[in-house]
């Protein structure tokens, strides 16, 4: 009975995440109202707040969902890759292509800042970990089958930091200023061609 009650609150917050991720993208946070996310489900109020108690607590979800996406799609892509060489382009561009498909969200996070939210600080806490995680699974993997030179945890840690340092900036400028996909393809593919030399 515990389970099957388990199961129905997560295909209902499921639900609540995909019409409010919908909404968001389409009209805003400011502009979307928690009525609006329960009508376009055909519930009452009473059902979201049961679930969220505010309207950021909703938005909070629904970011921590798509990060989740991220993560996903990206790993997926690394993992179809052989070389570290290519992991760490699949790795660039995955992220890249998933974060841009996800951009009408990050607008939000943007546009509309709220000092009691800390909607960017929410999202990044938990996603900078990860990324770094994965990137630096990438170069200690490239260490291990010789395609990258020996280097020290000191050093593993620096290269981490400021490859996926300069990756973001590069993504967030690219992102910003909305460049095609050939021309940022291309960006990213020169940055790793870089990086890759001096992993070297």
């Amino acid at each position: 009975m515990l389970k099957v009650e388990m199961a129905r609150d997560e295909r209902m917050k499921s639900s609540i995440i995909e019409a409010a991720r919908e909404l968001f993208q389409q009209y805003g946070l400011s502009k979307t109202t928690m009525e609006d996310i329960a009508r376009s489900i055909g519930k009452g109020k009473s059902s979201l707040y049961y679930y969220y108690p505010t309207k950021e607590d909703l938005f909070e979800a629904v970011m921590l969902n798509e990060k989740q996406g991220i993560f996903n799609e990206t790993i997926e892509e690394i993992e179809k890759a052989q070389s570290a060489e290519s992991k760490l382009r699949s790795f660039a561009l995955a992220i890249n292509k998933a974060l841009k498909k996800r951009r009408l969200l990050f607008e939000i996070i943007r546009s509309e800042p709220n000092d009691e939210l800390c909607l960017l600080r929410v999202f990044k806490q938990r996603y900078d970990t990860v990324e770094l995680d994965m990137f630096r699974s990438i170069i200690s993997y490239g260490i291990e089958t010789g395609e990258f030179r020996q280097m020290d945890k000191e050093q593993l840690e620096h290269v981490t930091l400021i490859s996926v340092s300069m990756l973001r900036g590069l993504r967030f400028n690219l992102i910003v200023q909305e460049q095609n996909d050939k021309d940022i393809s291309k960006l990213i593919n020169f940055s790793i061609d870089l990086l890759i030399r001096a992993l070297k």
